[in-house]
């Protein structure tokens, strides 16, 4: 038992510890104000700062000539203008209205693919070497063939993007189904599920997330070979726009248009990412995030 002292002593101390806490625990606690999210915001803001200081180096120590490579704040002013005065927006428009069908073409035929390989190995087995003849293949190389049977017009861009768009969506949704643990099929099996049952209720709500992640690299492409076609096509859209712009000796407009296609990009991208967030809170990349 501790005698009168040494409990006025021990009391004391634990007085003196309260009233001055560890500085180094401190700032640790002030640490923990800043989230993950908030950390993420800043490390990413940080990037921008340092890829538009480098840009802004490249130009102060002339390594390309400033005609060619404007100021960001030019650029970025051109694509206001642009936006607010209709043209650059009704090409990026129209640039959408031919990525959203491809799209969606090249999602439905690869999920049916895709799934279908999964599911079927002697199918799998017998188309293997045509797939992996046209897998190969670029995209930009069909143009003249797409020409030639299509002609110049959405048909011909809907066909370019959706074959290049749809590889990603046919080998995730393979991926996903190959992945599916059997015990669920036998379950499906016991309970005397029928084979479409089977197929919408045990298959593909299983494959979603990689079904979601190949849809998301698919959007990715079909944006970009929507604008290559259109620029080496003549077709309407921002492809076409940048060409013309350029043609014309614009060159501030033309990064302008660049960038509010990368802008365009990188919208389509996260507006993918949050419907995976929201519709597959299950998925092992929302668990990561």
């Amino acid at each position: 038992m501790l005698n009168p002292s040494q409990l006025f002593v021990r009391s004391l101390s634990g007085a003196l510890i309260f009233q001055h806490p560890n500085p180094q625990r401190s700032m640790s606690n002030k640490l923990t104000v800043l989230t993950p999210g908030l950390v993420n915001a800043l490390k990413r803001l940080a990037g921008i700062a340092l890829a538009l200081a480098c840009w802004e180096a490249i130009r102060g120590l002339d390594l390309v000539d400033p005609r060619d490579l404007p100021s960001f704040a030019a650029i970025f002013r051109s694509a206001m203008v642009g936006l607010a005065g209709g043209e650059l927006a009704a090409a990026l428009l129209a640039t959408l209205g031919s990525w959203a069908p491809g799209l969606l073409v090249a999602a439905v035929a690869g999920v049916a693919v895709g799934t279908a390989l999964a599911m079927l190995p002697r199918l799998e087995l017998a188309t293997r070497p045509l797939i992996e003849f046209l897998r190969p293949i670029p995209s930009v190389a069909l143009i003249p063939v797409a020409l030639l049977v299509f002609g110049i017009g959405l048909q011909m861009q809907l066909f370019m993007i959706a074959f290049a768009s749809i590889w990603p969506v046919l080998f995730s949704t393979k991926t996903g189904v190959e992945g599916i643990d059997p015990r669920f099929l036998e379950t499906g099996r016991v309970l005397h599920l029928s084979r479409s049952a089977r197929l919408f209720r045990i298959v593909l709500p299983n494959a979603l997330p990689l079904i979601a992640t190949g849809l998301r690299t698919a959007s990715a492409i079909a944006l970009v070979v929507a604008i290559t076609v259109e620029m080496l096509t003549g077709g309407a859209g921002v492809g076409f726009y940048i060409e013309n712009v350029r043609v014309n000796g614009l060159i501030t407009e033309m990064w302008a248009a660049i960038f509010a296609t990368g802008v365009l990009g990188y919208l389509i991208n996260a507006l993918f990412m949050t419907i995976e967030r929201v519709a597959l809170p299950w998925s092992p990349e929302n668990h990561d995030s």
